[in-house]
């Protein structure tokens, strides 16, 4: 008796700090129930883009695109293991030709159904990028103009570099702004909006201007924190759409 009790004593313990490993492996059929999501393309509001001069920020909307998806691909398949299943990227892509995404803004409606149907999903995700800005904080000026020096979190130079413009501090701010929406009905089931800040950040910066290179790490940095909040509301209304049908 006293066995049973320590082994199951064990057991409950392993199910909370291991739930992956106590869950049910699901069948083939049970999969084939599961709600199927998709994650369009971010795309840049108008106005996002705020103090970013130079650097190529704003030509790097398609790979920061791909980097949001990516964080709430994975973020969706840990948390929302065994309730939902995720089209990857990739076979959007091959949808691409067959469909004009909006190049600014949201997707519209009619689109989103388009692709969902196409795709055989039943919810999509739209996101749009409200803004992604920096502010500076202080400069300690240098008398060279040379290359732009390079990563924002290392300290290598790119190129002879007599003199540099140390941004001592800035703040950099992204907001996300996210709808999930049903295929068949277009109707938005939810839609959430969350924003983010990391400061005190030493970038080194090259000329006279503020010239900020472009830099995938800052970009997980800023928005990673904003995905982590907003997918468990994501996966929460999804589910309740679809245990409601």
């Amino acid at each position: 008796m006293r066995v049973r009790k320590l082994l199951r004593a064990l057991m409950a313990t392993l199910a909370v700090a291991t739930p992956a490993l106590a869950q049910k492996k699901l069948s083939k059929e049970e999969k084939a129930k599961l709600p199927r999501i998709a994650i369009l393309e971010f795309k840049a509001a108008p106005d996002a883009w705020h103090g970013w001069r130079f650097g190529g920020w704003g030509n790097q909307m398609g790979t920061i695109s791909n980097q949001l998806r990516d964080l709430f691909t994975t973020e969706i398949m840990e948390k929302g293991r065994g309730k939902i299943r995720v089209i990857e990227r990739e076979r959007l892509a091959e949808i691409r030709e067959e469909l004009n995404f909006q190049q600014s803004g949201e997707v519209d409606t009619s689109t989103v159904q388009k692709i969902g149907k196409l795709l055989g999903v039943k919810y999509v995700m739209t996101g749009k990028v409200t803004r992604f800005a920096y502010k500076e904080g202080g400069f300690g000026t240098g008398w060279g103009v040379g290359a732009l020096v390079g990563k924002l979190t290392g300290d290598s130079t790119a190129g002879a570099v007599a003199g540099s413009v140390n941004v001592k501090k800035a703040s950099f701010t992204g907001r996300l702004d996210i709808r999930l929406i049903e295929v068949e009905t277009g109707e938005i089931l939810g839609a959430w909006k969350d924003e983010d800040k990391v400061s005190d950040t030493s970038v080194k910066v090259a000329g006279t201007g503020a010239e900020v290179q472009y830099d995938e790490e800052l970009v997980n940095k800023v928005f990673e924190p904003i995905v982590q909040r907003i997918t468990p509301k994501l996966l929460r209304a999804t589910v309740a759409a679809h245990d409601e049908d």
